[in-house]
C-alpha cells in the first residue's frame, strides 16, 4: 500500500517535471478576443484542474483514466470537468456582454 502511494506520488513528480507550465496568453498577441479570454481563464484554474481538462479534451482520455492517472475519484474529475466548463461559459458570457456594450 505504502509503496503504490509512493510509487504514485513519483510517477506526478516525474510527469510534473517534464511538462512545461501553462502558457498564459498574452493578450497584446493579434488573436480573437473570445479565444484569449477562455485561454486566460483556464489558465488561471488550478493545475489539476487544467490537467484534468487537458487530459480529457486534448489527450482524449475517459474520466476513469484520468482518475486513475492522477490517483484521485472518477467523481472528482465530474467536478474538475465542470469546473472548467463553467469558468469557460463564464467567459463566453463577459465576453459577450462587453460586445453588447
Amino acid at each position: 500500500m505504502a509503496d503504490d502511494n509512493l510509487a504514485a506520488r513519483f510517477a506526478r513528480t516525474i510527469r510534473d517535471l517534464l511538462v512545461p507550465p501553462p502558457v498564459v496568453p498574452n493578450f497584446d498577441e493579434d488573436v480573437d478576443p473570445e479565444i484569449a479570454r477562455i485561454e486566460w481563464a483556464i489558465a488561471r484554474l488550478p493545475k489539476r484542474t487544467r490537467d484534468v481538462f487537458l487530459m480529457h479534451r486534448f489527450d482524449d482520455l475517459p474520466y476513469d483514466r484520468i482518475a486513475h492517472r492522477l490517483g484521485i475519484s472518477v467523481k472528482t474529475v465530474e467536478r474538475e470537468i465542470a469546473r472548467v466548463l463553467c469558468a469557460i461559459r463564464e467567459a463566453r458570457e463577459d465576453h459577450a456582454r462587453e460586445q453588447s456594450k
